[in-house]
């Protein structure tokens, strides 16, 4: 797998800096070299050395100290700052330990033998690595991925990076736990260093964030392996029943319950190929918002900036939903809820209270009527259904079940607010929220509003 090409910056008089670089990118390091120490700051200024190597005095530069210099570099460069290794002629104890309260972090002879140099740098390398790696995969965290695509921005080479996360991951780690979750984020990373090779770059951000780095004639073929392969794998990080249903059971406050979906992949694609980016920030950024579009598709998917008609689609329709959104404290008339209760001064108060949200609302008590006026144009957009109910033909459950097996009316949702102990009850009927009684108002009308904007 691929890794950033480590960068030095030598500050040393011209032969001296020429000897050193000449043994240092052997090690496969990209070596700069500056003559006096306001050389090294011109590079600093858009250069982010992993290692600086300097003298302890440099002939010829006024202020020409390299413990001060140390001491400024401390001072003046945003975390994650480079290794500062000082090169001293004294042999002298004291001097060397007054060197490292200057700032230095490694103090090492001057003349020093090259060979020495290289293997004390590859030390020091191999320590940032595992350093800015992140701690439960072990992969490059996100320093080394700002620096591998700060590299790609100005490489000649045309590359795609993919962003790729959990679906539901949060409701994985509140219903199994946050070890069972890293495992499954532990599988993830196992999968994308399989199938990265010796050219490609595989980061993990935070949480279930990864990004990888590829060729672009590999990114959909890349997307879609990951895909695949995590589908594959995914079942087993479930008990057999929740395999079996199909769904997790989501527990909210006041034993609020509703179904959400097994874990799956999203994966957003963008390439040099198709756009110019004007910097590390803006290939993210834009990458996660393919990845987010990814994710209104079902189960695990993919999106490339190459599918542009389907991405700008999919965008104006997350611009319309954040645009009513913005406007859910007064809903428009035309959302039409149907209360389906038998309590009659329950029925009046949701009625009542629903309407006062600016909703449209119907109102029965008999499970047949309610089958009826669900058929009716325009449908509801969401039913308030209790389950003890009494009809000709249909109770509660019967008409939960009865509404989610007519293709017509199945996307209509379904809030189940009863009693019944059972809530695995409700969610196996077919009903997307089960609300155990009795309820708070306001909650009910968080989720209600909550339901009604997830629709698009």
């Amino acid at each position: 797998m691929l890794l950033p090409t480590p960068v030095i910056l030598i500050i040393n008089k011209p032969r001296q800096a020429a000897e050193f670089a000449q043994v240092l990118e052997k090690t496969g390091a990209k070596v700069h070299a500056a003559t006096s120490f306001e050389e090294a700051n011109e590079l600093l200024s858009f250069l982010h050395p992993d290692i600086i190597i300097l003298p302890n005095k440099l002939d010829g530069d006024e202020g020409g100290d390299g413990r001060l210099y140390c001491q400024q570099v401390r001072a003046t460069l945003a975390p994650p700052r480079p290794v500062l290794v000082l090169l001293h002629p004294s042999t002298d104890v004291t001097e060397r330990i007054n060197a490292f309260r200057y700032g230095a972090d490694d103090v090492l002879g001057d003349p020093i033998d090259k060979n020495e140099l290289a293997i004390r740098v590859l030390a020091h390398l191999r320590r940032r690595q595992e350093e800015f790696s992140h701690q439960l995969t072990q992969l490059p965290g996100p320093n080394l991925i700002r620096r591998m695509l700060d590299q790609c921005l100005y490489s000649d080479r045309h590359w795609a990076a993919l962003s790729i996360d959990l679906n539901k991951i949060r409701v994985y780690n509140e219903t199994y736990g946050d070890l069972a979750g890293d495992q499954l984020i532990k599988a993830l990373a196992a999968i994308l260093t399989d199938i990265a090779d010796e050219t490609e770059f595989v980061g993990h951000i935070e949480a279930d964030d990864f990004l990888m780095v590829t060729r672009p004639e590999l990114a959909e073929k890349r997307a879609e392996l990951i895909c695949r392969q995590f589908d594959s794998i995914s079942s087993r990080f479930y008990p057999k029943g929740d395999i079996e249903r199909g769904y997790l059971i989501s527990t909210g406050r006041g034993g609020i319950r509703r179904r959400v979906p097994l874990i799956s992949i999203a994966v957003g694609i963008v390439s040099s190929t198709v756009r110019k980016f004007q910097s590390y920030v803006d290939v993210l950024t834009t990458a996660r918002d393919y990845r987010y579009l990814a994710k209104q598709k079902q189960g695990s998917a993919w999106i490339s900036d190459k599918n542009i008609d389907e991405c700008r689609t999919m965008m104006l329709q997350t611009l319309a939903l954040e645009g009513e959104s913005k406007e859910a404290e007064v809903p428009e008339r035309t959302t039409r809820i149907l209360v389906v209760e038998p309590d009659g001064a329950m029925a009046c108060l949701l009625q009542e209270t629903l309407a006062l949200e600016g909703y449209y609302v119907q109102v029965t008590s008999s499970a047949d009527d309610a089958l009826e006026l669900a058929r009716y144009q325009p449908h509801p957009d969401l039913i308030l259904l209790e389950s003890n109910l009494t009809g000709r033909k249909l109770d509660g459950w019967k008409l939960c079940r009865a509404l989610k097996s007519d293709e017509e009316l199945s996307k209509i949702w379904i809030v189940m607010a009863t009693s019944h102990p059972d809530q695995s009850l409700a969610l196996e009927a077919g009903a997307d929220l089960y609300l155990p009684k009795p309820f708070d108002m306001p909650s009910l009308l968080s989720e209600v509003s909550l339901l009604l904007r997830s629709r698009f």
